[in-house]
């Protein structure tokens, strides 16, 4: 025993200085696992405290706080293994006594630098941020001024090692899909529940021309403007569209179910910008457009950078909900219907781009946009009933216009079609 004593005796100057280090690195370690185990409840448990303030500040910026945790826990580990190296030089010749102090310095920041401070932290995440939001801001802001440098080399190590590595998705579309097709035995989820996150996930697939509201459905008025002007009717988008003073282009909008009896008379204060993306965008970036700006109508424009329709926010939130089915939003999904003789019947407005993904096939056509504009553009006249004709590959039969004035055409692949010549 007295042996062991002396050939320990030369390690005890470094354990205390040791010590101090594993609760440095406990420190780092509780606080990432802390930070980024957040579940959304708890973040807004935390944004309600008036004492988070540090603590939100460092999670705005998560890389920023992340890279700084880990370079210090980097560099505490660093020196807490060279002092366990010394201390197992300093037994002298004794191996057996230098693989235990070895193995127990592992031991030790394992257990009480990892284990223990990342269990406390995980469990009470938010008794735990209240500790140490400002030692640990301090030392990220002390960081600051190494992260372009440390930025600059860990992104010139993953070029030069992993040229082509891409960060993975935290969620894949089909992913999404997957998880709303599939029943669920803890929590049943209603049919409408479903509709709606297929609705959702659709977003990032419908391009805004499908869904936006064209030009000829919806009124614009030429400033100045007055409440008036309306006629005591509402207008068919909900909103009071206003141009420029040509009368060609829509540069803002009134949304109506916003106005106040006293602001009917210079109704001009209430107009709001819209929100301008192109006609190849989702629905989902036209909806974070709209979010960020919070505006309510965004217009459309094709590639000239003319406006050729709108979408509004309340239209986008009906289809979504499925709340009414005679919106303009939910006509769309039923512009193309499979007939009982294989045809598929198109309102004249279904656009192009629609027709090819419903009937699976590529259209080369040029000029129309619309089912009705193929029609038009090809008999040179108005279509009425009983017109057809053929364009590429495709055979379209104009069937009749309903009581709402929308038109409807019969198409064919031309290979079920009658014989029609095709149209000059």
């Amino acid at each position: 025993m007295p042996e062991f004593s002396e050939a320990v005796a030369p390690t005890l100057k470094y354990i205390p200085w040791m010590a101090i280090l594993i609760a440095v690195s406990g420190f780092f370690s509780g606080s990432e696992a802390a930070f980024f185990s957040l579940s959304l409840s708890q973040r807004r448990s935390l944004k309600k405290s008036p004492r988070s303030a540090i603590a939100l500040g460092l999670l705005e910026r998560p890389e920023r706080l992340l890279m700084g945790i880990l370079f210090w826990n980097l560099a505490i580990n660093l020196a807490y293994f060279t002092l366990a190296s010394k201390a197992a030089i300093a037994v002298g010749d004794s191996s057996s006594v230098a693989a235990g102090v070895t193995l127990g310095a592992l031991l030790a920041i394992i257990v009480f630098g990892e284990f223990v401070p990342k269990s406390f932290a995980v469990g009470k995440p938010l008794l735990f941020i209240r500790f140490v939001s400002v030692p640990l801001a301090l030392a990220v802001r002390i960081l600051d001024a190494c992260l372009p440098a440390i930025k600059l080399v860990s992104e010139f190590s993953r070029r030069l090692v992993w040229p082509g590595l891409k960060p993975e998705p935290y969620l894949e579309l089909e992913d999404l899909n997957r998880a709303v097709a599939s029943p669920s035995e803890a929590s049943e989820l209603f049919e409408h529940e479903r509709g709606v996150l297929r609705n959702i996930i659709r977003l990032s697939e419908i391009r805004v021309e499908e869904w936006m509201r064209p030009r000829t459905q919806f009124l614009t008025f030429r400033p100045p403007v007055n409440l008036a002007d309306l006629g005591g009717q509402k207008t068919p988008s909900g909103h009071m569209l206003i141009t420029d003073s040509e009368g060609k282009e829509v540069v803002s909008a009134v949304d109506l179910s916003r106005l106040r009896p006293e602001d009917s008379q210079d109704i001009s204060t209430k107009a709001q910008p819209l929100v301008v993306v192109p006609w190849c965008a989702t629905i989902a970036d036209a909806l974070r457009k709209l979010t960020e700006t919070r505006r309510r109508v965004a217009i459309v424009v094709n590639e000239l950078g003319e406006s050729i329709g709108i979408l509004t926010w309340d239209e986008l939130f009906e289809a979504i909900l499925q709340i009414d089915g005679s919106t303009q939003r939910n006509l769309t999904s039923a512009e193309v219907s499979l007939a009982d003789d294989g045809s598929w019947l198109a309102t004249g407005m279904t656009k192009l781009r629609k027709l090819e993904r419903v009937i699976g096939q590529r259209l080369e056509i040029a000029g129309p946009q619309t089912v009705g504009g193929v029609m038009q553009e090809s008999l040179r006249r108005l279509p009425e009933p009983g017109d057809e004709c053929i364009v590429g590959s495709l055979h379209f039969e104009f069937v009749e216009t309903n009581d709402a004035g929308e038109s409807l055409i019969r198409v064919r692949s031309i290979e079920a079609a009658p014989g029609t010549e095709p149209a000059e």
